[in-house]
């Protein structure tokens, strides 16, 4: 019987657990029971290793093989793989054409990858959907090199989070004077996932502190290390997100530079916060960063970022096995049987923002009592928001909210005084 997938089905990373792996087994890492094989996890160590690029492209055309036209987990597992090499090449194709001074060759070679990556989008969200046919171009094939992909992992990785947060923002006009800016490799795949939902268009900008710091570019001039120069034109509206935010420091300065390049119209925000670091910085548990501030953003969600140390330790331990990567994220509190991880990101973010006196879920019923127990704020944050007066973030958070405990049947909406 062929196994469907729902969103429900996914954990914080973004794996999901299938029983048919017949063909895939090498994509795919067992979970045992005194000695059994009982059931799989949707990743393996080859999700993840490093590779040169004329390998990620072999595979990519060794994993079309296997594909089929039906709506099933194991063709999201062939899908999402076929996206890794897609994204892993697009990235260091772009990495190649800005440091190359956007060469020709450079540039053919980045059209060549955003198109498999833009085919391999589309047919995860026909998965997703539930409509529609797997559709594949043989024309569409991965360009070569010897040069190896970067090893760092993309925490927008959770194509479940990303699909629900794009879902979300409901863009429904003038999409061709909307521009989706992203900047270094964690958002990677924001921008495809938005211009195959809504036809909007892409930039990435080669930025983050991770990036300046290794590639020596701390100094460069932001807008050399744009894949184009769509977000600087008149009349469009930029949509500038991130996978995640922490402090916000990138962002702003971003948005600092864009309003300097006489850029109007910009909308901020990210698909994740840190939550948590929000909490402590506020207390002064934390004192090596700063805390980001709900204002400073249009785009606020409830999804809480549970951080690099968290991905990467589980990431490590599925290369050793599929059960200790379970017994970790238990240890975590993640993959529990009542609720989807998901909805656990929800309930993370509400906690941590009600400690510190701000109200995520105006409106909104949720199934237990947050309590809002009583901390020492620093001076500084006493006087921080109480509420989100952004009406963007304030109907998105609503929205998110909705859509995610819809899927696990849990009723948030508050019955109206008579």
């Amino acid at each position: 019987m062929e196994e469907k997938l729902s969103i429900k089905d996914f954990d914080i990373v973004g794996i999901i657990t299938l029983n048919d792996v017949d063909g895939i087994e090498k994509y795919v890492t067992p979970v045992k029971h005194e000695g059994k094989t009982i059931k799989y996890l949707s990743r393996s160590k080859e999700y993840y290793n490093v590779k040169s690029m004329t390998e990620l492209a072999l595979e990519r055309e060794e994993l079309k093989a296997k594909l089929t036209r039906e709506l099933t987990k194991k063709n999201f597992v062939i899908l999402e793989n076929m996206l890794n090499c897609s994204g892993k090449v697009y990235f260091k194709k772009f990495e190649e054409y800005i440091m190359g001074k956007k060469d020709l060759r450079s540039k053919i070679q980045l059209q060549q990858a955003e198109e498999c990556l833009m085919e391999d989008v589309r047919n995860i969200l026909v998965i997703f959907q539930q409509k529609g046919l797997i559709e594949l171009d043989p024309r569409k094939i991965l360009p070569v090199g010897e040069e190896n992909s970067a090893k760092r992992a993309i925490e927008m990785d959770n194509k479940a989070m990303l699909y629900i947060f794009a879902k979300s923002l409901e863009i429904k006009k003038d999409c061709q004077n909307v521009e989706v800016l992203t900047p270094g490799y964690g958002s990677i795949y924001i921008g495809p996932f938005l211009k195959a939902m809504y036809g909007c268009n892409f930039t990435n900008i080669l930025k983050s502190k991770y990036i300046s710091e290794s590639k020596r570019l701390e100094n460069a001039d932001m807008f050399s290390l744009m894949s184009s120069d769509r977000p600087l034109e008149s009349g469009k509206t930029v949509l500038l997100l991130d996978d995640n935010i922490g402090t916000g420091s990138t962002m702003s300065e971003i948005q600092k530079q864009l309003v300097g390049k006489n850029v109007k119209s910009i909308i901020s925000g990210a698909v994740q916060y840190n939550w948590r670091n929000y909490f402590r910085v506020s207390i002064g548990e934390k004192k090596d960063i700063d805390r980001f501030e709900v204002n400073d953003f249009d785009i606020v969600t409830p999804f809480n970022y549970a951080g690099h140390k968290l991905y990467k330790h589980a990431i490590d331990l599925l290369h050793s096995s599929g059960n200790e990567y379970i017994e970790y994220l238990n240890s975590k509190s993640y993959r529990k049987e009542e609720y989807c991880d998901l909805v656990g990101s929800i309930y993370r973010s509400l906690i941590c923002a009600s400690r510190v006196k701000l109200n995520l879920a105006e409106d909104l019923a949720l199934p237990y009592d947050i309590e809002s127990e009583s901390v020492n704020l620093l001076d500084r944050y006493k006087d921080g928001p109480k509420n989100i007066t952004n009406p963007i973030s304030s109907k998105i958070i609503k929205t998110l909210i909705y859509n995610v405990m819809s899927i696990n049947d849990i009723k948030i909406i508050k019955e109206r005084s008579k």
